[in-house]
């Protein structure tokens, strides 16, 4: 394997991971790119990733804020319920 395909795939597998931030990956590759270590097309590779991987986050935390707003509105109901039973 060569250097620059092993660090561009080291960044993607770390974003997925969780290990580094991908404000972090992105700069990481920069400065890969500008020392010549990686490609402009693997920079590329790694700015897609990222975005990917940052359109994943932003979806899973609007489904777990509308998960959370739904209990609340049945947990909401069920208080209004009661209260009007009572």
């Amino acid at each position: 394997m060569n250097l620059d395909k092993f660090l561009t795939q080291a960044l993607i597998d770390s974003l997925n991971n969780g290990l580094i931030a991908p404000e972090l990956i992105t700069v990481y590759a920069g400065n890969y790119l500008a020392k010549s270590l990686i490609t402009a097309d693997e920079m590329t590779q790694v700015q897609n990733a990222v975005t990917t991987y940052q359109a994943a986050q932003a979806s899973n935390s609007a489904s777990a804020s509308e998960s959370t707003s739904t209990s609340d509105s049945t947990s909401a109901t069920a208080t209004a319920s009661e209260t009007a039973s009572n």
